[in-house]
């Protein structure tokens, strides 16, 4: 299967060379740091026992395994939104890119003139044509809509050599990602049910750029639109993963935990007959952030795998870990894959 989300260092693209790394034989599947979980949701027909630290993430998956129906249709209703905001912009598309000309060639000599004419044509696209329930607040997409198409256009205005078929591309993106901005209101809407934001972090994860998972000093999540790269992403395919039975049957087979990499492998303590895959983040100096993994954290993992786990095990990390020295002096099987342009470190 493919893995639900998207996620900032995730092995998505590289699952079968890590699993052909690994033992041919074990029980049980470990990951102390599953992030998007590209090997543990290839791992079928297996018990697994998976961590993260981020509790958001890890309330995604809870909301998998038990099947939630708010969950599950409010995602599908925002995967649905992402494509009918492409039927809903073709009225107003060529009266816009018009807008966007003329403003382009100085002929708005008031910026409020701008803003009402493209007001007046973004409004045309409702709230009811584009999302199917009612989720907090519907005055917030209004408003998004209205933003991003006006800052599209004020940026277009700088640019040079762009074409017709540029502007209009543009001008579809803006409006997708008015989608996405609505849906980040959502999500950091405290007042909503955790279900639907749930929802709104699945989707937002999968049509988001490639950076790691944070948040701001107001505590609210802020992920920068993916733009050209996720116009065309298929979240269909998300959907049916998520109301697949062969999804049902692997979580019901698997263990969900939300704690320190260490206090997992601690508490469940896998066996020689088990196998545990580590892919940290990468190291920082000093603990700087919830997710992040420090030097001295790095250096804890390295005592606890070298003389304190039974189970096969494999790590990766950066090619300048400050902790590899440690496990080549325990005669540790120490290996570059340039495909990953990491260090694979084993115990088998």
């Amino acid at each position: 299967m493919e893995p639900l989300i998207k996620w900032y260092g995730g092995l998505e693209g590289k699952t079968e060379l890590i699993k052909s790394m690994m033992p041919r034989n074990f029980e049980n599947y470990y990951e102390p740091f599953v992030g998007g979980g590209a090997v543990f949701f290839s791992m079928d027909g297996r018990t697994c026992f998976v961590n993260d630290k981020c509790r958001d993430l890890m309330h995604i998956y809870r909301l998998v395994k038990k099947e939630d129906k708010q969950f599950l249709s409010q995602f599908k209703m925002m995967c649905k939104a992402w494509k009918d905001m492409e039927v809903a912009y073709l009225p107003i598309l060529e009266e816009l890119q018009e807008v966007a000309i003329r403003n382009a060639n100085g002929a708005y000599h008031e910026f409020i003139k701008l803003v009402e004419d493209v007001n007046a044509l973004v409004d045309q696209i409702r709230y009811g044509d584009i999302f199917h329930y009612a989720i907090p607040d519907p005055v917030d997409f209004k408003m998004e809509k209205r933003h991003q198409v006006i800052q599209e256009i004020v940026r277009m205005e700088r640019q040079v050599e762009l074409d017709d078929e540029d502007i209009e591309f543009n001008l579809k993106l803006a409006l997708k990602q008015s989608v996405f901005a609505f849906l980040t209101e959502v999500l950091n809407r405290k007042s909503a049910d955790s279900e639907i934001r749930s929802a709104a972090l699945t989707f937002i994860l999968n049509t988001s750029a490639d950076v790691p998972y944070r948040k701001d000093q107001f505590r609210e999540i802020r992920l920068p639109f993916g733009g050209k790269k996720v116009f065309d992403v298929n979240l269909r395919e998300k959907v049916r993963i998520l109301t697949s039975a062969k999804l049902k049957r692997h979580m019901e087979r698997t263990t969900l935990c939300n704690m320190n990499a260490l206090e997992f492998l601690k508490k469940y303590e896998p066996t020689a007959d088990d196998f545990v895959l580590l892919d940290p983040p990468d190291e920082v100096k000093k603990s700087v952030g919830t997710w992040c993994y420090s030097t001295e954290e790095y250096k804890t993992l390295a005592d606890y795998l070298i003389h304190g786990c039974d189970a096969k095990w494999m790590l990766i990390v950066k090619p300048n870990n400050s902790t590899i020295p440690e496990y080549k002096a325990a005669h540790l099987r120490v290996q570059r894959i340039e495909e990953l342009d990491k260090v694979i470190v084993k115990n088998y």
